[in-house]
């Protein structure tokens, strides 16, 4: 196998003895992205029957070390060479352009955003990015949304945003039925719709959108997006962004992906990849960017 594949197929979130910041290889940044997990108990406000963090192993309680942050980061960054190559031994066999650094990425095995450190989490990697002015890496947030309209999380946010950074923000249904078949949330799908549109009007954002159908137990028959891309629920899908677009949101680019590893619930099956393309297409007639991932091996940044 092609190493740059194999890395691609691999997104582990450990690395040597660190405890929070890992390196991975990730098509959808175009190079390495170093994530960090800031979810060691992985607390999540979502359930998602497609999740692929191992939940029957617990979590441990955790109260962020910042210190210990900033020197995981620093020992990989000094890994990096002056044309922005990442020259970790791990990546040998990766070809160069490969292996550049795009990104830092808020992410791990839980909502990140639910953490009572993330405003300073957000001012430490903004104050380490300011210190590599020579690079041109992005700090990236990875959310489900469900907490961007809390004032603590919005100064973190804009810290991340303010010199080289994108949030990259989760919506896998249009209707509030699907949204808590898929997602499983206390919060609603029309909470998490505001929330985007409040972020694209003060910044572009990317969306990450999952699609998968559920099997029922014992049966062969699957449920979701039934009609393909022609469908009830894809159309009230491409109907929420071209609210959320509509609204004066800026929207980068549509991510779309399906199942890639083993999920934490085996009833979950991928669609196919004619959907994705021919939603793809239909989004793009809304005026949006929009990308397949993944089709063809696991494609996720610092996990999906």
């Amino acid at each position: 196998m092609d190493p740059k594949e194999s890395f691609h197929r691999l997104h582990p979130r450990e690395y040597a003895n660190f405890t929070y910041a890992y390196p991975v290889l990730s098509r959808r940044s175009g190079g390495v992205s170093i994530g960090v997990n800031l979810n060691l108990d992985k607390f999540c406000n979502f359930d998602c029957p497609y999740c692929q963090v191992d939940r029957t192993t617990p979590g441990r309680p955790q109260t962020l070390d910042l210190p210990r942050i900033r020197e995981e980061l620093e020992a990989l960054l000094q890994s990096v060479d002056a044309q922005g190559v990442c020259r970790l031994s791990v990546f040998d066999a990766v070809p160069d352009p490969d292996k550049k650094l795009r990104d830092v990425a808020l992410s791990g095995d839980g909502e990140p955003t639910m953490v009572p450190e993330f405003p300073d989490v957000c001012a430490l990697l903004h104050e380490i990015q300011s210190g590599h002015a020579e690079s041109d890496f992005k700090l990236v947030l990875i959310t489900n949304a469900t907490l961007l309209d809390r004032p603590k999380v919005q100064a973190g946010v804009e810290a991340l945003l303010s010199l080289r950074g994108e949030v990259w923000a989760k919506l896998d249904a249009g209707t509030e039925d699907w949204f808590q078949r898929v997602n499983v949330s206390r919060v609603s799908l029309d909470r998490i719709e505001s929330n985007l549109i409040g972020l694209g009007r003060k910044a572009p954002f990317k969306v990450q959108s999952f699609f998968g159908r559920i099997k029922a137990p014992g049966s062969e028959a699957a449920q979701g997006w039934e009609g393909g891309a022609d469908g009830a629920e894809a159309q009230a899908y491409l109907q929420r962004l071209a609210r959320i677009h509509g609204s004066g949101a800026r929207i980068l680019e549509v991510q779309l992906y399906t199942l890639a590893r083993r999920p934490s619930d085996v009833h979950v099956i991928a669609v196919d990849k004619p959907f994705l393309e021919n939603l793809r297409a239909r989004i793009e007639t809304l005026g949006i960017p929009a990308r397949v991932y993944g089709m063809d091996g696991v494609d996720s940044v610092n996990g999906d």
